[in-house]
């Protein structure tokens, strides 16, 4: 646990702001340097973009063993406000340890570490070749291009929660849509159509058919929490219209987030989410422009086999029986599904404030993510 402590407070100090590139030489380095410092093999790579990955193996590779990708990123999403103290000054605190960060996704590497560590100290050959490779660019979506380099027998996502054994994660498509009306004096309404009103009336039909999605659209397959089968979901994310305090705006921009279930298509969802608000709109005498991109396709890990063999493991290491489900979210598994099998597990346990103020990681998830590791090193038949 000290040294559980001692690495994620070091890499948590660290702001390593995705959308500034922050400190990412020095993370990556940093990564570097503790990997060697315990015994394992280390090495940076920089794709196109100039952003830096570290990839760490086991010091002597097992001759002829399959290739498992442990996977994490060392990235974060701003910080943002409201917090009640520096989030990048970590602290520990009734075994949570706090910090942007924390849980996602420091945790991940910090469990990989130490699980390979521990692997070196085990008196035991490993069944598997892994390696722990940690990117940069993840949460702005810049890692895919280096992600789809990697080859592998399975992949294991350190990156969700430890609920249930992830096979699977969502797709999303999102909406853009400009909602027009006539800038005026905000002295003289009655001469304009306000663009905020229009765009009310929009986001109203959007709120009524994010509620008929949840409830009609719905997987076979289980979520990994919240749901007993994984639902689609639409939000509103973003809504804006400014030009001064008293101006009526001539515009409204709306941002639409719809998530897909692994069985539908997202160009397909993309164009009837399209088409739905057009029809909307008409019907209304509302001018809009709407442009939806398919941006990630939801998955599922069909080979049955891998999901089984891993699934015994982690039965074994906590006794008792493991759910198996998809993630409400998506992650870097669409990245690599097409090439090798695909599975989810980490210390981003619901109501730990990823992505939000006061983030932190139960310090107990991450021994159970860097026992799951090492386990899987040690016992893992392919």
């Amino acid at each position: 646990m000290e040294l559980i402590v001692d690495l994620l407070k070091e890499f948590v100090s660290i702001d390593t702001t995705a959308t500034e590139h922050k400190n990412f030489d020095l993370m990556a380095k940093t990564i570097k340097s503790r990997a060697e410092a315990l015994g394992l093999k280390a090495e940076i790579t920089y794709d196109l973009k100039g952003i830096p990955h570290v990839i760490i193996t086991l010091p002597e590779a097992p001759k002829d063993a399959k290739k498992v990708i442990f996977l994490a990123h060392y990235d974060v999403v701003p910080a943002g406000e409201n917090w009640d103290h520096d989030p990048f000054k970590p602290f520990v605190e009734m075994n949570r340890l706090y910090g942007r960060g924390s849980a996602d996704d420091k945790s991940g590497i910090v469990a990989g570490l130490v699980g390979l560590y521990e692997v070196l100290e085990a008196e035991k050959e490993p069944t598997i070749n892994p390696l722990l490779v940690v990117v940069g660019g993840e949460e702005t979506g810049e890692a895919v291009e280096f992600l789809g380099t990697l080859t592998g027998d399975l992949a294991v996502i350190l990156d969700t929660g430890p609920e249930a054994l992830s096979i699977g994660a969502s797709g999303i498509v999102r909406a853009y849509i400009t909602v027009y009306g006539d800038q005026c004096h905000s002295a003289t309404p009655m001469s304009c159509k306000n663009a905020i009103y229009e765009a009310m009336k929009i986001v109203g039909f959007l709120k009524r058919l994010g509620k008929r999605t949840i409830k009609r659209v719905k997987s076979k397959f289980p979520a990994t929490r919240d749901f007993k089968k994984l639902p689609a979901r639409l939000s509103v994310t973003q809504i804006e219209a400014k030009v001064a305090e008293n101006v009526i705006p001539g515009s409204c921009s709306i941002i639409v987030d719809r998530r897909t279930i692994p069985e539908e298509d997202i160009k397909n969802v993309a164009e009837k989410l399209r088409s739905e608000i057009i029809r909307f709109a008409r019907r209304h005498k509302i001018d809009v422009d709407v442009e939806v991109k398919p941006l990630a396709p939801g998955w599922v890990t069909k080979n049955t086999n891998v999901i089984e063999a891993v699934r015994d493991v982690l039965e074994s290491l906590l006794a008792k029986e493991v759910p198996v489900g998809v993630e409400l979210g998506t992650t870097d598994g669409v990245w690599l599904i097409d090439r090798m099998p695909v599975v989810q597990f980490g210390a981003l346990r619901k109501g730990t404030n990823v992505h939000g103020a006061n983030e932190f990681v139960y310090l107990d998830d991450v021994v159970l993510v860097k026992d799951f590791v090492r386990k899987l090193v040690l016992e893992l038949e392919l």
